[in-house]
């Protein structure tokens, strides 16, 4: 059960990512800029997927309806947005722990975190 609410509290803040990138990708004085937050915008949303889907079988359970609650993230700069996802990142693997059972969801989370420190890059670049 707690498994099933630290990860729903970390889905909810990847759909405050979302909603995030969307309003930096329109706001956005830079096409690499656009670019850069239309993609990280496109992986968030597949990793909320597959983690979801994962802790979903993981635990032999489904989320519902009203189960997800968006929470924004206070910050409001591509910098300060890397910064946060990278802090709830490791916050919730702590939670997730290193049991071969959550080897699975483990892979996922490191490619997520292979992706921020690549988004932390690229954001340079624009």
């Amino acid at each position: 059960k707690e498994l099933k609410n630290k990860t729903l509290t970390f889905l909810s803040g990847l759909e405050g990512y979302h909603q995030t990138l969307k309003l930096l990708h329109w706001s956005a004085t830079h096409h690499a800029l656009h670019v850069l937050t239309d993609e990280m915008d496109e992986e968030i949303l597949k990793v909320e997927d597959e983690i979801a889907e994962c802790v979903m079988g993981l635990l032999d359970t489904k989320f519902g309806i009203g189960d997800l609650k968006t929470l924004l993230p206070e910050a409001k700069t591509l910098d300060g947005v890397l910064k946060e996802m990278k802090k709830d990142l490791i916050e919730y693997k702590g939670n997730v722990g290193d049991n071969p059972e959550v080897a699975g969801l483990n892979n996922i989370l490191d490619e997520y975190m292979q992706n921020i420190n690549k988004w932390n890059y690229l954001r340079t670049l624009v």
